[in-house]
């Protein structure tokens, strides 16, 4: 089967088509394409078979590995990416006008940041702006601004997406820490900046998102047990709480624990930098302007001197 001639089949096409199409090729697969759009991976497979049907042409080979795109998939990828970046752009520079304080803004954030950081303060945010819906997406991932995945994005290392205005709010400091009951179960290691050695020590799972501060603990291991590993902050906090071992935390939640104890090193892992970043396109939107001034006050609220130390 062909592909009908490039001026038929893209006056033809619209986007919400289109977007399946995309979700597919980013996925490789039916399920999670679904997921991505919140739909059934029939109704996935049924738009596919139809835009298929409507250009005139197979686009995506079923393989063990997933959907790979045909020829003719990777022409149509071309044209659609172009509508998408088309739709987005003018979806973003519409809400982008918006002065209303009024509907929902997006947070892309992390788990422990919104956790121990911004949480607690979301009722004083209401009261303020009770037009203002927050939703808060708790990830380690990096999401896509331009494709508005998210409004606004409150990540630990500097965003390196085209278009983005991006602001360092914070600076998080990381120790070594234990419960008390730990400690006096199994002491505290004599010379923690060289070893830890007969401890058990707590350790990040996602090797790519922790890759410094696993890195950190990986050079004083030998000899040490790994007790748990996970890729949340939070949960490696909650087991440094109850005894379970040592662990990397940031000081300004765990010196507001008076259940654990910080474990003194001469040196300590590269501080994160919290950065808060938003498209330009979304500079001049009102309600954004407000999340955005309440997320970069109440980091800076935690911590002593602005930064997350």
């Amino acid at each position: 089967m062909q592909l009908r001639p490039a001026e038929a089949w893209q006056a033809m096409l619209n986007w919400d088509d289109l977007r399946f199409f995309l979700a597919l090729h980013r996925n490789s697969n039916l399920a999670r394409a679904a997921s991505e759009l919140k739909v059934n991976a029939t109704t996935v497979g049924r738009r596919l078979s139809a835009l298929e049907e409507q250009v005139g042409a197979r686009l995506f080979d079923r393989t063990p590995d997933g959907y790979i795109p045909t020829s003719a998939g990777v022409e149509l990828v071309q044209h659609a990416e172009r509508m998408e970046a088309e739709a987005f752009g003018a979806e973003r520079r519409l809400t982008g006008a918006d002065t209303r304080l009024k509907g929902s803004v997006r947070v892309s954030v992390t788990e422990m940041l919104a956790t121990r950081f911004i949480a607690s303060h979301l009722r004083t945010f209401h009261t303020k702006h009770p037009g203002i819906t927050l939703e808060l997406s708790c990830t380690q991932r990096s999401v896509n601004l331009t494709r508005r995945e998210a409004d606004v994005a409150l990540r630990l290392s500097r965003p390196k997406e085209d278009n983005v205005i991006t602001k360092r709010i914070a600076q998080i400091d990381l120790s070594l820490y234990a419960a008390g009951v730990y400690s006096l179960d199994c002491g505290i290691p004599e010379d923690a900046e060289k070893s830890l050695k007969g401890h058990r020590v707590l350790m990040f799972a996602d090797s790519r998102a922790f890759n410094v501060e696993n890195q950190w603990l990986e050079e004083r291991l030998d000899g040490a047990t790994i007790a748990f590993r996970s890729d949340s902050v939070s949960s490696i906090y909650a087991a440094a709480s109850c005894g379970l071992g040592i662990a990397l935390l940031p000081r300004s939640v765990a010196e507001r624990d008076s259940t654990l104890v910080r474990i003194r090193t001469e040196t300590s892992p590269t501080p994160r930098e919290v950065w808060q970043t938003i498209h330009a396109d979304m500079r001049n939107n009102a309600r954004v302007r407000a999340v955005t001034e309440f997320l970069a006050g109440v980091v800076a609220a935690r911590v002593p001197n602005g930064t997350a130390s």
